[in-house]
């Protein structure tokens, strides 16, 4: 009897305390307890957490700049096609063929807001470099919107505006007098046009259908009347009173079946094309964000093995003081979660700082596009994640093999 009590007397005391470390353990293991831990980890191995940080910021500024400076220039480009283009459909030949009569006569058709005439001369010459001289009649200038540099629209025949990157090439002021040459015929005739300017304008657009950077705008009756082609145009634009899909391919064919030597566009196909364009480039940044992304996360990849395996004798211990794998896992994986956060929110400033940078560039470089920086809040949240992810997915193998990790023989071992 007396040895049966004393079984039971120890017995109970015994389990009381192991519950009572038990309990002690569970609250050390809370996850503000495993925050602090992987906070003292990372500290304890600085270098190789700023090295895995590094990588992060570098694949997350590098996605945010390319991405930013995509977006800004197709917004750019799409502003200044319908800015050059401001109609639903132009009608274009290589020659000055077509009866400025019939823009009046298109004009009178339904659901048209308004006609502009023009003529375009994308082979004309000043100084020996070529320019693109266009004609438009004076009470059309607003609708395309010219954005003036300086000085101020022709307001009479002989007088026209030149594109920035002409005045500057050529190093012509407000007020002087260029001299343009424009090709007549086949047998290499020429006719040269003296033009005072009264103004600079800026575009980007320079290359659009074929045309060439540094245009000439001046009005079109002086083309028509030094050109001797006084009624006709080799280019209409038409403007819809309504959005008419249906219409304007209509429209559309008629004009090619009765112009069969013109081109005839359509600013949404216009601007599909440039997108399309834009688009292909977009896709060869992705290429390169995925490969900087494949080797952000071997880099988190060799970190994560690398503190596992040094640090298995502190996992052996945290499993035999009853710490479960969720736990011991947790740790390893705030410590990712940490790098993967703040490499991610230095790498968006550090691109969007990259964008600034490019664009401050370009502009230094008096290039004729001028991309605008326009911040994208849905990009940074979809590159967190992305880093995120890429991140957690790269440590996969390493938390896995924290399970295959047996207390008993990593003490035995030690």
């Amino acid at each position: 009897m007396i040895m049966r009590r004393e079984v039971k007397t120890d017995y109970f005391p015994v389990r009381s305390i192991f519950k009572h470390h038990m309990t002690t353990l569970n609250r050390l293991m809370s996850l503000r307890t495993l925050f602090t831990m992987s906070i003292r980890n990372l500290s304890g191995r600085k270098t190789r957490a700023i090295l895995t940080m590094l990588a992060i910021i570098y694949s997350v500024a590098l996605m945010i700049t390319l991405e930013t400076m995509t977006y800004g220039f197709k917004v750019a480009i799409t502003n200044e096609v319908e800015n050059i283009l401001p109609t639903d459909l132009m009608v274009y030949s290589q020659s000055v063929s077509i009866p400025e009569a019939v823009a009046q006569v298109i004009a009178k058709l339904p659901h048209v807001s308004y006609v502009v005439p023009a003529i375009i001369i994308s082979t004309a010459q000043v100084n020996g470099h070529a320019v693109t001289l266009i004609g438009i009649p004076n009470q059309y200038f607003s609708y395309f919107e010219v954005r003036m540099e300086s000085g101020s629209l022709p307001m009479s025949d002989g007088e026209a505006i030149i594109q920035d990157t002409l005045a500057q090439r050529d190093n012509i002021s407000i007020g002087d007098t260029i001299y343009v040459q424009v090709l007549t015929g086949i047998q290499g005739g020429s006719e040269i046009i003296p033009l005072k300017v009264t103004g600079t304008f800026s575009s980007i657009l320079g290359g659009f259908l074929g045309f060439q950077l540094n245009m000439i705008v001046t009005p079109i009756s002086t083309l028509q009347n030094d050109l001797d082609d006084e009624g006709f145009v080799n280019a209409i634009f038409i403007k819809l009173s309504q959005e008419n899909p249906t219409y304007l391919n209509q429209l559309a064919t008629a004009l090619s079946e009765y112009f069969p030597n013109a081109d005839v566009y359509e600013q949404k196909s216009v601007l599909g094309s440039i997108s399309n364009a834009l688009s292909m480039v977009n896709l060869f940044f992705i290429v390169i964000i995925a490969l900087s992304l494949i080797v952000t996360g071997l880099s988190v990849a060799n970190t994560a093995i690398m503190n596992v395996r040094e640090r298995t004798r502190e996992i052996g211990i945290l499993k035999a003081l009853g710490a479960s794998n969720g736990q011991v896992i947790l740790i390893f994986l705030l410590e990712i979660l940490i790098m993967s956060i703040i490499g991610s929110v230095v790498g968006i400033l550090l691109g969007i700082a990259g964008a600034y940078l490019a664009r401050y560039i370009m502009i230094r470089l008096n290039l004729p596009i001028i991309i605008p920086v326009i911040l994208i809040p849905t990009l940074y949240v979809y590159s967190l994640i992305i880093a995120i992810a890429t991140s957690i997915i790269a440590s996969i193998p390493s938390l896995i093999s924290i399970t295959r990790i047996r207390p008993m023989e990593v003490l035995r071992i030690e």
